[in-house]
């Protein structure tokens, strides 16, 4: 069961991310065919969105990451690292056919692995070599025992020291390239090609360009403050919009939906079985005909107009007898235990129902033809020789073994009414696994997406083993081989 539930996830992954639309801009509102260039503070914060949630990744390392159990992301386990999704680097070619590296230059976070001490010691230094040109011995000190943890400060002041005008600002730029040329043994010259308007510019970009491609700063390693995660952890994540964790909210509908499919399971076999036991006994009558045409027509009707014919009929528009929206009435708060029970109990008669017809006109069709086939067997007709009576032989003889087909549908019945249960809890806005499922998918929300698909087929692997289990139960036969 496990590979096989990895196997589903590999699947519903790699749909999930096939299908149209981008998760960050539906995030934040915006249409999946909308213009991202309308400004630079919706692209960015588009990229904040990704590296969050690691959409910035590679496919195979976010299907390992959801997978776990080690999280992969920026504050996972420290034996991984992670790119800096938001470092720009262009290769630019001049004249000539020299092609040189220009990164845009950001703000750059210290390294993760740096304690607040440390910080705070680079930012003095950095500080120091600005303001005061008789501090640049001491402050390149610590920055030689600093290494590569000192070009972040340095690289981030020498992009706001360029921005500012002044005399004093080029020999502060000058004492940060400097710096930088020292710490790193590279020596880079401006190049006024890259920027007509600003000559210093052309040696900042350079300097990004060769940090972001071999500086060290296109990764950097995970923080280790979460090392743990995936779905082997049994970590389902959390949703991108609201931060909630996904296993407690799944936790909470599953409360509503479970109770309802194993209901509506339940009273599709209580009804199905006697229905197609019957339907056998008066086969070829004019009952068994009509029969028949009723459960052929209810099979046929989609869940959703058979749910919303249901609250025409039952609802205000109708006789008025229930309740079609939710699980309680506004007021419920202030009922009895017992009056609070049976509002429940009015509220789910629609949904039920809607959730049984499918199911109970499938599985009576199924039961029939199981009957008729085993009653036609040798041993049946031995039995009636005998001088058995028909009920003898259809409850003694002939049910057990033609329960194994109606059996075998529980490994499908089960899993579909709780993963169909998107259309009937959408429907009475019922607040179940289907109805959230669904909102995932509205807002392509991809760990509610996975979790709940994930689950359903989970629920299918366990229907399945159910029915193996019961079918040692039904024949003998099977359990002795």
């Amino acid at each position: 069961m496990i590979p096989t539930t990895i196997g589903v996830a590999l699947v519903v992954f790699g749909i999930y991310h096939a299908a149209p639309g981008d998760p960050a801009t539906v995030m934040m509102g915006i249409s999946s065919g909308g213009n991202m260039s309308q400004g630079s503070d919706t692209a960015a914060r588009a990229d904040a969105f990704k590296r969050e949630f690691g959409l910035d990744r590679n496919l195979s390392v976010q299907f390992l990451n959801y997978i776990g159990p080690f999280n992969l992301l920026r504050d996972g386990h420290s034996w991984f690292d992670s790119p800096y999704g938001e470092r720009k680097l262009e290769l630019l070619e001049l004249e000539g056919g020299r092609v040189v590296k220009s990164g845009e230059p950001r703000a750059i976070a210290h390294l993760p692995s740096l304690s607040k001490e440390e910080r705070e010691e680079l930012e003095e230094a950095t500080s120091a070599l600005i303001g005061d040109a008789s501090a640049v011995d001491r402050a390149m000190d610590t920055f030689r025992a600093r290494g590569a943890a000192a070009y972040p400060p340095l690289l981030t002041a020498l992009s706001q020291r360029s921005r500012a005008l002044g005399a004093s600002v080029e020999d502060e730029v000058s004492r940060l390239v400097t710096a930088l040329g020292a710490l790193s043994g590279v020596e880079i010259q401006a190049l006024e090609e890259l920027s007509a308007t600003n000559p210093r510019e052309g040696i900042i970009k350079q300097w990004f360009g060769w940090y972001y491609s071999v500086g060290g700063g296109d990764r950097v390693q995970n923080s280790g403050e979460r090392p743990w995660g995936g779905l082997l952890a049994f970590d389902l994540g959390k949703e991108m919009q609201t931060k909630e964790s996904v296993a407690e909210e799944l936790g909470e509908r599953l409360k509503v939906t479970v109770p309802l499919s194993l209901i509506a399971v339940l009273l599709s076999y209580l009804i199905a079985i006697p229905l197609g036991i019957f339907s056998v006994r008066r086969q070829g009558t004019r009952i068994d005909g009509i029969t028949t045409v009723v459960l052929f027509v209810l099979y046929s009707i989609p869940t959703f107009w058979f749910g919303l014919m249901l609250i025409l009929a039952f609802g205000k528009t109708g006789f008025d007898l229930l309740p079609v929206l939710g699980l309680h009435d506004k007021d419920a708060d202030t009922f009895t235990s017992w009056g609070y029970a049976w509002d429940v109990c009015l509220h789910v008669i629609l949904p039920i129902a809607t959730m049984t017809y499918g199911s109970l006109a499938y599985l009576s069709r199924q039961m029939r033809a199981g009957m008729l086939d085993v009653i036609r067997q040798d041993y049946i007709r031995t039995a009636r020789a005998k001088g058995l009576s028909e009920n003898v032989v259809i409850y003694k003889h002939a049910l057990r073994n033609s329960l194994i087909p109606v059996i075998t549908l529980l490994a499908s019945i089960l899993p579909i009414l709780i993963g169909g249960s998107v259309i009937v809890e959408t429907v009475f806005d019922i607040p179940g696994m289907g109805k959230y499922a669904f909102e995932g998918l509205l807002r392509r929300d991809f760990y509610i997406v996975m979790a709940t698909t994930v689950f359903v087929g989970v629920m299918t692997q366990f229907g399945i083993l159910f029915s193996d289990i019961t079918y040692s139960l039904v024949d003998p036969r099977i359990r002795q081989s």
